[in-house]
């Protein structure tokens, strides 16, 4: 998948003359970078960027990072490669690091992944991130803030046995959101998605039914993890009780479920009336 976007991830407040104030925008691979590997084995894998033909050209540096997610996954942290044990962050050496892009060009990044002879079985995982600097020399005419484009992309490297094992231990519907809880039991991230679905008493087929949009489960620093999905509106989905059921795809083969009466109170849509 190829996705253009206009990213402003990253603002930095310059006490200088800048003169544009939007971050560089570029056509970027964002597809995570997935290598199965053994202990001892150097894979290869590339990160394209092509530039906006109507940007001036860009110089961009690349590194590598850790990553992971708060439990309610309100919040990603990232420190330097090797802070998780899970880290494949010391594995991969990138060539080139600092690239400048004219208009219209692509920059190629190469990653060398060269997985650790002691590497146990397991997924690792880090992310690369690519990060726009500031040109000294590009012309200045006023005093601002110069929003610098950023995009991260996460790479996972499976290394011998696989253990995917998942339990859901809490489902429960907080004013509009749907949310449900889970631990990885296993030994490699998880792509987690699924479905609620909103059965009324009395009934056999659900009223309404809530995709739950994919995400990730690790293994660490926190094994749980809370995933939600934002309910239709009240007059799709009316307050009343329900037995609410989560559906979870984890990536094994078979689904895991639980579910729980809950009453679900919604606030009545407004509809202005036109004058």
């Amino acid at each position: 998948m190829r996705i253009s976007v206009a990213l402003t991830l990253v603002s930095l407040l310059l006490i200088a003359p800048v003169t544009p104030l939007d971050g560089a925008t570029f056509t970027a691979t964002l597809n995570s970078i997935r290598i199965v590997a053994r202990p001892g084995q150097s894979v290869t894998r590339e990160f394209r960027l092509t530039l906006d033909p109507e940007q001036r050209k860009t110089r961009f540096t690349a590194h590598m990072q850790d990553w992971w997610r708060s439990e309610d996954g309100s919040q990603s942290f990232y420190r330097d490669p090797g802070t998780l044990s899970r880290s494949c962050g010391r594995w991969v050496t990138l060539n080139p690091v600092e690239t400048e892009v004219l208009p219209g060009a692509t920059m190629i990044t190469r990653l060398t992944v060269a997985v650790s002879p002691e590497a146990i079985p397991g997924g690792y995982w880090c992310v690369l991130t690519v990060d726009e600097l500031i040109d000294p020399l590009a012309p200045t005419a006023a005093v601002g803030v110069k929003f610098l484009s950023s995009v991260s992309v996460g790479v996972f490297v499976y290394v011998g046995e696989l253990r995917r094992a998942a339990e859901i231990t809490a489902v429960d519907v907080r004013q509009d959101v749907a949310v449900v809880q889970l631990r990885n039991d296993g030994n490699t991230p998880l792509a987690i998605e699924g479905r609620f679905e909103f059965i009324r008493p009395g009934s056999t087929t659900p009223h309404a039914v809530v995709p739950l949009a994919r995400n990730t489960l690790l293994t660490q620093p926190v094994v749980t993890g809370q995933f939600s999905a934002r309910l239709p509106d009240a007059v799709t989905l009316p307050s009343g009780r329900y037995l609410v059921r989560a559906v979870v795809d984890f990536g094994a083969d078979h689904y895991i479920g639980t579910q729980r009466e809950i009453d679900v109170v919604r606030e009545p849509t407004i509809v202005a009336e036109a004058r």
